[in-house]
């Protein structure tokens, strides 16, 4: 038990001292790091991430990676015109959307609760907690945003483009209207860093995880290491009215969960033994 103290104490003084390295070179000035420091960190993980899945999605390759296609056919090879159109809206998401939004969020809390001893690092046990609120609060956040996204009042001037891909690739994930993007995509995410006063390292790593974990629900792929949001979220896009939320806790709650093809067996016909299709309204 000792020996674990000890490393854990190295490990938390060695994370230290990198922050404060990183510090001397880009400065610990808040507005630069919530702002710039935050866009940049978004923008990077992005499109690092889907840089790997573009690629697979126009080249067809591996061939061996298409068994994992959660709806084989589609997107196969996607259409390189319709995919360049959803790359120009999610740049301007990512660039001029995420830069003011990240602003504005500094000025209303992140300048004054979130910006406290930003050179000392938040320990361990301060950083699983928020990571644990974080996961419950965005969950939240985000459910009744998308749910009300979903309302028929607002459904076609907003968030229809997004679902213009029903059978979604990870570089679409942003592909929204700006208002969505900062309803849905941002404000959860955001707001509950804020409301948890979380340290801008620890908020740079949330936002990567939250990142790479929205992309990975939308690549079209569902891999053996996957997690069980990845086919959640894709019968989402295809049938649209179901799994709103990342868990599914709040869709359980509500009646708007439906099991995947894969976790539910297809009701048969009785004495039949034909499978009978599951129609669902599309909006």
């Amino acid at each position: 038990m000792e020996a674990l103290l000890v490393s854990w104490t190295q490990a938390g003084e060695l994370m230290q001292d990198r922050w404060l390295s990183l510090l001397d070179v880009i400065g610990d000035d808040p507005w630069r790091l919530w702002v710039l420091g935050s866009t940049v960190t978004i923008f990077s993980v992005y499109w690092l991430y889907a840089a790997l899945f573009t690629i697979m999605d126009i080249t067809n390759l591996p061939r061996f990676i298409r068994k994992y296609k959660i709806q084989p056919g589609q997107n196969e090879p996607v259409d390189l015109a319709k995919l360049w159109r959803a790359i120009k809206v999610v740049l301007f998401n990512l660039t001029i959307v995420n830069l003011a939004t990240s602003w504005g969020m500094f000025e209303l809390a992140y300048k004054n609760k979130n910006s406290q001893d930003v050179r000392e690092l938040p320990t361990f046990k301060r950083s699983a907690r928020d990571l644990v609120a974080f996961v419950v609060l965005e969950e939240i956040m985000f459910y009744y945003a998308h749910r009300l996204l979903h309302h028929k009042a607002v459904y076609k001037y907003v968030h229809k483009k997004h679902h213009e891909w029903t059978a979604p690739i990870a570089a679409i994930t942003l592909y929204a209207h700006p208002l969505e993007h900062v309803l849905a995509n941002v404000l959860p995410v955001a707001l509950s860093i804020a409301l948890l006063g979380t340290h801008i390292a620890l908020a740079w790593l949330i936002f990567a995880l939250a990142i790479v974990n929205s992309m990975s629900d939308h690549t079209g792929y569902s891999f053996p290491w996957s997690g069980g949001s990845v086919r959640f979220h894709d019968y989402h896009h295809a049938k649209f009215n179901y799994n709103y939320g990342v868990i599914g806790w709040l869709d359980k709650l509500h009646g708007t969960y439906r099991a995947t093809p894969e976790q539910k067996p297809p009701m048969q016909a009785r004495g039949k033994g034909k499978t009978v299709k599951r129609k669902t309204k599309q909006q």
